[in-house]
């Protein structure tokens, strides 16, 4: 397999080969570089790989759309893959990884590489967005789950989980939900690698209340709560979930969804009976939201 974008082999037709079997070899950039020229080719190598959905449902999702999505997605990936190394976890063929919130299966693109499909899963309140997973031929298994609901798998059943921009939402009562039953599923020494917002969102929503918010929705939506923003500063200081009931319409009530800033000290108080926390990073140059690295207990 060339490991230069320009000596891809792009080509049409037949594909009866899969990812794993043809690329697990190759680097985490050079993966990058393959699913950068899947955006405009189907069949590379031989191997048949998913589509994109429309520029905007990316973007609507992450911000983002095609080769921009997934270089941005790329440094969170990497970073998962270097922890669980370090943790004596690595992926491997037949590891389970479950990407909680999978949206239009952005990170399953990058794991379909390091592990057999059979060990893909992904989750999602939204059943329109697991329809277009499955309609654009996203590998893996995937499953409905309610807000407050209940993951569809055996206990221990996986060794690696993540949700990129997930717990940057939820509520305390749906938080407190979640990680347990994340835990729950994950084997001893498992590792979960998830997002945080840090203390520094909520100063971003207090600045856009000095800015005109009119030609960005989420931003007119979040300056709302700008008169707020002492009051959740000071929950945030006393180890408390700062929330903001933004909601994201549909399945994404207010109630159960918004945008949710969580100090590293309720994660201490709260996570540490089921987890260790590997670490914690909070650099905006590497990354817009906090990463945060945990481990399953062994009981």
């Amino acid at each position: 397999m060339a490991t230069d974008v320009g000596e891809v082999h792009a080509t049409s037709g037949n594909a009866g080969s899969d990812a794993f079997t043809v690329f697990h070899k190759l680097s985490d950039f050079d993966w990058l570089k393959v699913l950068a020229v899947s955006v405009q080719h189907e069949v590379i190598e031989g191997v048949r790989f998913p589509r994109f959905p429309a520029d905007q449902l990316q973007a609507n999702f992450v911000g983002s759309a095609n080769a921009t999505a997934l270089h941005e997605a790329h440094q969170f990936y990497a970073e998962l893959k270097r922890q669980a190394s370090a943790e004596g976890s690595p992926l491997q063929a037949d590891s389970r990884i479950l990407d909680f919130g999978c949206g239009w299966g952005r990170y399953l693109r990058f794991f379909w590489k390091d592990v057999r499909e059979s060990g893909l899963f992904g989750v999602d309140v939204d059943p329109d967005i697991l329809s277009t997973c499955m309609q654009t031929g996203v590998r893996g298994k995937f499953a409905r789950i309610q807000p407050t609901g209940k993951l569809p798998f055996d206990d221990g059943f996986f060794s690696h989980a993540m949700a990129y921009s997930v717990f940057t939402h939820l509520p305390e009562p749906v938080h407190m939900h979640w990680m347990q039953e994340l835990a729950r599923v994950i084997r001893p020494g498992g590792t979960f690698t998830l997002t945080l917002e840090p203390r520094r969102f909520l100063h971003f929503v207090a600045e856009l209340g000095t800015k005109n918010t009119q030609d960005n929705g989420w931003h007119e939506v979040l300056v709302r709560h700008a008169s707020s923003i002492p009051q959740l500063l000071n929950l945030f200081n006393e180890g408390k979930i700062a929330y903001l009931p933004t909601g994201g319409g549909g399945v994404r009530s207010s109630d159960v969804y918004g945008d949710a800033v969580v100090p590293l000290s309720f994660i201490a108080k709260h996570w540490t009976r089921y987890f260790e926390i590997v670490d914690y990073i909070d650099d905006p140059a590497r990354f817009w939201q906090a990463v945060l690295v945990v481990k399953r207990r062994v009981a």
